[in-house]
C-alpha cells in the first residue's frame, strides 16, 4: 500500500485529492495544517477545502503525540460545511469526511467549528459497505466529534463497520450536539451501522452518545462500548430505537448498546432537555403512530452510572415529543444489569399504550 508523507496544507491537499494516492496512507508531519476554501492564489480549492478521503485513504499524525500534528478548520466557512444530502436537502457535514471503501484517521487532533456537524463524518456515499476507523484522535469545537451515519437513499442497506479507540471529544458546551453520534437517517432504509468503541473520553455535548435510527426504517444500529466514559454532558448516552414524524416514519427498527467497564458519570451540564446518564427509549416521535415495532436492548455489565443530574437511568417503550403518549405500538425495550449495573435504579414511566414496554432484567 503507497504510503505518502507532507509537511505543509498544500501539500496536504494535494496528497488527499491525487487520484494515484486511493488506498494510500497520508502522514503528516508536526505541525498545524489549517484548512481554507481557497488557495494562495486565490482558485476555490476542491470540496470547498474539505479533506475527503479517497478509496482505502488513511489520515495519521505521528504515533504515540495525538496532538503533534493538528488539522485546524475554524476557519471554513459555512459554505464548505453544508452539502445536499438525498432527503434531507442542505445539510451540515464535517471537514474531515471518510466512507470510502476502508478510511482510517489516527494520531491527530481536528479543530473544528460550531457551523460543522461534526469534526470528522462517514457521510461520503457510493459504496455498499464501508469500515471506519477513528482511534487516538482529538476533535473539538464542532458539534460532534464523530459522526458516523447512513443518509439519503443512495445509503439505502449500506453497512458501516466502525471502530472508535482511545479518541478525546470535546464539545462546544452550547447548542444540539453528541460527541459521538451513530445512526441511521431519512431514505437509508435498512441501513447498518456496527460499532465498537473502547476507551473514548466524550464531555461538554448536549448528549455525550446517541444511537438510533432517525426517521428510517428497517435499519440496525449495535454498539459495544468497552472503558468509554461519558463525563460533564447533558446527557450521558441516548439510545432509541426509531424516531418518526408524521411525514417519515419510523418503524420496524432495532438498537442494541453494551457496555461493559464505561462509565456515565457526572453529567449535569445545564444542555438539553433529557438530562442525566442514560436515556432509552423505543419509539419517539412529534406526532401519533409514527414510530412502531422497534427494538432496543441495553446491557450494562459494570459500568458505572451516578452523579447525574435528574434520572440516573430511565427507560420509555415509547414516547411522544417529551410526554407520555401514543407514539406509536409495539415499541419494546429491554435492559439488563449484571455485575455492579446491578444496582442501578431504572426509571420506567408507564406509557398510555400498553403495546409499548420496558423490561429490565437484574
Amino acid at each position: 500500500m503507497p504510503s505518502q508523507t507532507v509537511a505543509d496544507v498544500e501539500h496536504l491537499y494535494s496528497a488527499v485529492n491525487d487520484v494515484a494516492n486511493e488506498g494510500a496512507t497520508i502522514t503528516l508531519a508536526p505541525g498545524t495544517y489549517v484548512l481554507s476554501a481557497t488557495d494562495g492564489g486565490g482558485g476555490d480549492r476542491p470540496n470547498k477545502g474539505r479533506l475527503e478521503l479517497q478509496r482505502d485513504m488513511s489520515l495519521r499524525g505521528v504515533t504515540g503525540d495525538r496532538s503533534a500534528a493538528v488539522i485546524d478548520a475554524t476557519g471554513l466557512p459555512e459554505l464548505s460545511l453544508t452539502l445536499p444530502l438525498p432527503n434531507q436537502g442542505t445539510n451540515r457535514t464535517a471537514p474531515v469526511r471518510i466512507g470510502r471503501g476502508s478510511n482510517a484517521i489516527e494520531w491527530l487532533t481536528v479543530i473544528g467549528s460550531t457551523g460543522a456537524a461534526a469534526g470528522i463524518a462517514t457521510d461520503l456515499d457510493g459504496f455498499t459497505n464501508t469500515r471506519i476507523r477513528v482511534a487516538h484522535v482529538v476533535s473539538s469545537g464542532a458539534s460532534r466529534g464523530v459522526d458516523v451515519r447512513n443518509a439519503g437513499t443512495i445509503n439505502a442497506g449500506r453497512r458501516i463497520d466502525a471502530h472508535i479507540e482511545e479518541n478525546e471529544f470535546i464539545g462546544p458546551m452550547t447548542g444540539a450536539a453528541n460527541g459521538i453520534r451513530l445512526a441511521n437517517f431519512p431514505g437509508a432504509n435498512g441501513g447498518v451501522v456496527v460499532a465498537t468503541m473502547s476507551g473514548n473520553r466524550t464531555h461538554g455535548f448536549q448528549m455525550g452518545c446517541l444511537i438510533g435510527n432517525n426517521r428510517a426504517s428497517n435499519a440496525t444500529v449495535e454498539v459495544r462500548s468497552s472503558g468509554d466514559r461519558f463525563f460533564a454532558n447533558g446527557l450521558g448516552c441516548f439510545v432509541m430505537g426509531g424516531q418518526g414524524t408524521t411525514a417519515e416514519n419510523a418503524n420496524s427498527n432495532s438498537a442494541s448498546f453494551a457496555a461493559h467497564g464505561s462509565e456515565f458519570v457526572d453529567n449535569t451540564a445545564a444542555l438539553g432537555t433529557d438530562r442525566g446518564g442514560i436515556f432509552v427509549i423505543g419509539g419517539t416521535s412529534t406526532s401519533e403512530n409514527a414510530a412502531s415495532h422497534n427494538t432496543v436492548s441495553v446491557e450494562l455489565i459494570g459500568s458505572k452510572v451516578s452523579g447525574n443530574t435528574a434520572a440516573e437511568f430511565q427507560a420509555f417503550g415509547a414516547r411522544k415529543g417529551t410526554t407520555e403518549g401514543p407514539a406509536g405500538t409495539d415499541n419494546h425495550v429491554t435492559i439488563e444489569l449484571q455485575g455492579v449495573s446491578k444496582q442501578l435504579d431504572v426509571m420506567t414511566p408507564s406509557a398510555p399504550n400498553g403495546t409499548n414496554t420496558v423490561t429490565v432484567i437484574r
